[in-house]
């Protein structure tokens, strides 16, 4: 038998819970919004802080450093990607080759610009000084993902061999990296750029290279 003290405390731990989860929310939709109009370097957890209207003190509880709370926003992006992208591999009309996997992964990342921004600082900056548990937590969950998609790809691509979906997701991230650090261009770099037409061959297009890149990779595991 549940006694009435019981039945009070539950929903108030209930309450609490959402109201954490709420503010939690909030923390991370006030960094997105800092981050698509600066840059990594430039948001300040004060800034965030300012954002929401707490105390900057209040953010660390939640998150205890900057590093923590946009490792939290990649995995959210980043993991929010990997559901559209499984939902666009899943579909079966038409036929499935190469360049057409190629395509949509690059697709569905276009306009993407702060999940692709921060995976380029992964492992040189968000997983520097964060917790274990945390790390732990997203290797998983991204090991669950790469998995998954990577079994749709080997589905769509029979010439591919067990497990090479995997690592076709893990040479699309290397390649996310670096085109994205590419194509984007600093302000000094982009002045260059518009006075000088010439240098244009010079300038990248995201998702056109990884397309295209993508293309030339699988097209060779499938001439082998």
């Amino acid at each position: 038998m549940v006694s009435n003290t019981a039945k009070r405390v539950m929903p108030q731990r209930a309450r609490k819970e959402e109201d954490k989860e709420a503010r939690r929310r909030q923390l991370l939709d006030a960094a997105l919004e800092l981050y698509r109009a600066t840059s990594y370097d430039e948001v300040k957890m004060a800034d965030v802080a300012e954002r929401v209207k707490l105390a900057k003190g209040t953010v660390f509880l939640y998150f205890p450093t900057k590093e923590a709370l946009f490792l939290a926003l990649l995995e959210e992006q980043l993991f929010a990607w990997f559901a559209r992208l499984e939902e666009a591999l899943g579909r079966s009309e038409g036929r499935w080759t190469g360049a057409r996997v190629a395509r949509t992964v690059a697709e569905t990342l276009e306009g993407e610009e702060p999940l692709t921004r921060l995976l380029a600082r992964l492992q040189t900056v968000l997983e520097q000084n964060v917790t274990v548990e945390q790390v732990r937590t997203f290797k998983e969950r991204l090991l669950e993902a790469v998995v998954r998609a990577g079994t749709l790809v080997e589905k769509r691509l029979p010439f591919l061999k067990a497990g090479e979906g995997v690592r076709f997701f893990l040479h699309v991230h290397a390649l996310v990296v670096g085109l994205r650090q590419m194509a984007d261009l600093a302000p000094v770099v982009r002045e260059v750029h518009a006075a000088a037409p010439h240098l244009e061959p010079l300038r990248v297009d995201f998702t056109r290279e990884l397309t295209d890149a993508l293309t030339t990779s699988l097209r060779g595991l499938e001439a082998r």
